[in-house]
């Protein structure tokens, strides 16, 4: 199992958020940030897939050529 995932969180009162460098399995890093969530109610845990690629806008030249 490729570890592509990491832990992105985020502070439930103020704008602090970030994302760790240590990569998981999927599995594994759904399971910490389900500890992490009980361990620190005070911000959001979630499992991130490094590999997804989210599409990329068109360019408004392509869009307007459409």
């Amino acid at each position: 199992m490729k570890k592509t995932y990491v832990i992105s969180w985020r502070s439930r009162i103020g704008p602090a958020a970030g994302q760790g460098k240590r990569r998981f399995a999927r599995d594994e890093a759904q399971r910490l940030a389900e500890e992490l969530n009980r361990e620190y109610p005070g911000f959001i845990h979630e499992a991130v897939d490094t590999l997804e690629v989210e599409p990329e806008a068109e360019s408004p030249e392509i869009a307007a050529a459409a």
